[in-house]
């Protein structure tokens, strides 16, 4: 399939890289800690093969994404909904019916729509406010860097950027985490060492939401 070219120009709105340290002590974390609900630390991952970790067809990542989180975050409840090739367009469809129990939504979707041509913003603002009506936080994610497809890549990140700023939704700033080519598992795909670096963006994103899951 042939990749579609152009860019729109997008506002910036406040990604991880503006969270700074929120001034709350260690005790206060602490107690903070304590007295959260049952629940409070959980989250659902919602994404195509970056998210779940997949390259060069059915391979996987020694440590997917989700893996990772757990790692790095372990006081999280970590549900893994990605599915390699899957469209924003393809899971908004069903997910108003899909049962969630997490307090925290992640969605990371955008490069299987923008290649494809498929209405990736209306997809996403269904899910955010499907998710928001449930009572769910919601972190939407850029798009990771690529070797091809630059053009349709920076499309699809755009209108995910914008979409966050619109809808006031914590942005993690995937587009903007460095990588270098020898990352790369395949011309679209992060390799374990890429893939960690764009997870450890989008905790800070989490820690923000929820510091007394750190």
């Amino acid at each position: 399939m042939a990749l579609a070219t152009g860019c729109a120009q997008a506002p910036v709105v406040p990604s991880e890289d503006h969270v700074k340290s929120s001034g709350v002590s260690p005790a206060s974390r602490a107690v903070a800690r304590a007295a959260a609900p049952q629940g409070a630390c959980s989250v659902e991952l919602y994404g195509d093969s970056i998210l779940h970790g997949g390259f060069l067809g059915d391979r996987r990542l020694d440590e997917s994404p989700a893996a990772a989180l757990r790692r790095m975050r372990p006081r999280y409840r970590v549900i893994d909904h990605s599915v390699s090739g899957e469209t924003a367009s393809a899971r908004s469809a069903a997910f108003a019916s899909e049962a969630r129990s997490s307090r925290i939504v992640v969605i990371q979707h955008g490069l299987n729509d923008a290649m494809q041509n498929l209405p990736l913003e209306p997809a996403l603002r269904a899910m955010v406010n499907q998710s928001r009506a449930e009572g769910r936080d919601v972190v939407l994610t850029g798009l990771s860097q690529t070797l091809a497809g630059a053009d349709v890549r920076a499309r699809g990140d755009a209108t995910v950027r914008r979409l966050a700023g619109d809808l006031a939704v914590p942005f993690a700033d995937w587009g903007s985490v460095p990588m270098r080519r020898g990352e790369m598992a395949d011309i679209l795909h992060p390799s374990q060492i890429y893939s960690t670096r764009l997870v450890e963006r989008l905790v800070k994103v989490l820690d923000h939401l929820a510091p007394e899951c750190v």
